[in-house]
């Protein structure tokens, strides 16, 4: 029971900004940080919501109150899978040879497809959460959000092969057992259920759909690049979330 709860504390502390208790990095403990990362993404989403209803009570206009919303999931994990998704983009919308590819996604240096895909990314983002604010029954969706595309990506990150070059990965992964991976997909089958009874069947339709949409844009990059890595994880989860709201503001 120890090593989970070091489990879980390591993994709000390398997940998110919040402040939590100081740990010693520890094998045992880190092994187990993966099993909490829809945790993690449900105790943010829970912020997220009460983000949204602190701000409603002051009474700011809708513009603003968007913008904040849209830019807390970012703030709150300290921009770590918007920096991999924006490593990403830049690797692979520059249609080069795997070497080269590999060489973009590792460089420090921002590129030109990275601020456009950020640019894209917040319109589309900003017009989801304006959306949503009006449609304003759906707004608890955002604590449920967060939880869904980290189960996805600890699902994704357990049943494909690591990147050789992503040493992060292979050591989450280590010692992983049986339990931890059903672990994972009974916490998504959780969620997708509360889906299903808090926004009805079309709930969980949307939701089946975005999944399968990411698994798809993920599967292209996981192919070329030879396995997963945090970057392309975090390229997952962002897209995820992305998707999520904008489907969420469709129906």
């Amino acid at each position: 029971m120890k090593n989970y709860l070091k489990g879980f504390l390591m993994a709000m502390g390398m997940f998110t900004s919040i402040p939590v208790r100081y740990h010693n990095w520890d094998d045992d403990g880190a092994k187990h940080m993966l099993i909490f990362y829809p945790l993690v993404g449900f105790i943010i989403g829970v912020l997220w919501f009460l983000l949204f209803k602190v701000l409603t009570i002051f009474n700011l206009p809708v513009i603003i109150i968007t913008a904040i919303l849209m830019l807390f999931p970012y703030f709150i994990t300290g921009f770590l899978h918007l920096d991999g998704f924006m490593d990403l983009c830049d690797a692979m919308l520059s249609r080069r040879n795997k070497e080269e590819k590999l060489r973009i996604l590792k460089d420090s240096h921002t590129g030109a497809f990275a601020v456009i895909s950020l640019a894209c990314l917040f319109v589309l983002n900003y017009s989801g959460v304006s959306t949503l604010i009006n449609k304003n029954e759906l707004m608890l969706s955002l604590i449920f959000i967060p939880a869904i595309s980290r189960s996805f990506m600890a699902i994704m990150m357990f049943f494909n092969e690591s990147m050789e070059q992503s040493s992060l990965v292979k050591y989450f992964k280590q010692n992983v057992g049986k339990v931890d991976k059903v672990l994972s997909i009974m916490f998504l089958c959780i969620i997708l259920c509360v889906f299903v009874i808090l926004f009805g069947i079309f709930g969980l339709i949307v939701s089946l759909i975005v999944l399968f949409i990411v698994f798809y844009m993920m599967k292209k990059p996981i192919k070329e690049l030879g396995g997963i890595s945090g970057d392309i994880a975090g390229y997952g989860l962002v897209i995820c979330e992305t998707l999520l709201i904008l489907a969420l503001a469709i129906i």
